[in-house]
């Protein structure tokens, strides 16, 4: 009987040391929508590029850090765009064409990137067409 009772206690306190040893699940941002567009505006005479991320937290909404957008057209030219929160899950920014690389109608790879202060991240890789 004592046998039984050291091998179970030494079966439990094994199975209690290692659960513990493992770190916690690492949580990071969720983008869940991305949206990417070009539309011509009258007040300023020019193309008008809009970015617009969704992103989520599991922990909570603050701990988002930064949003950031890089578009890549086919010469390997990078134009990247830090988005500002707008709402509860919105990320967005507006950019003059004439201020920018990019050229309205042409193909672009997009990826977004969400950091949240404790270092994770989230990423997204979508197309502008």
């Amino acid at each position: 009987m004592k046998i039984l009772r050291f091998f179970a206690t030494t079966v439990l306190l094994s199975l209690l040391m290692t659960t513990s040893c493992y770190p916690p699940v690492p949580v990071s941002p969720d983008i869940f929508g991305v949206h990417v567009s070009c539309h011509y505006n009258d007040s300023y005479d020019d193309y008008m590029w809009i970015f617009q991320v969704w992103v989520d937290h599991p922990i909570q909404l603050q701990d988002i850090r930064e949003v950031e957008v890089f578009l890549y057209n086919a010469y390997g030219e990078i134009s990247y765009f830090d988005l500002r929160p707008d709402g509860k899950y919105l990320w967005n920014d507006i950019a003059i064409e004439q201020n920018t690389n990019l050229t309205c109608g042409r193909w672009y790879d997009v990826d977004v990137v969400a950091t949240d202060y404790y270092g994770s991240t989230d990423d997204l890789q979508s197309y502008y067409q």
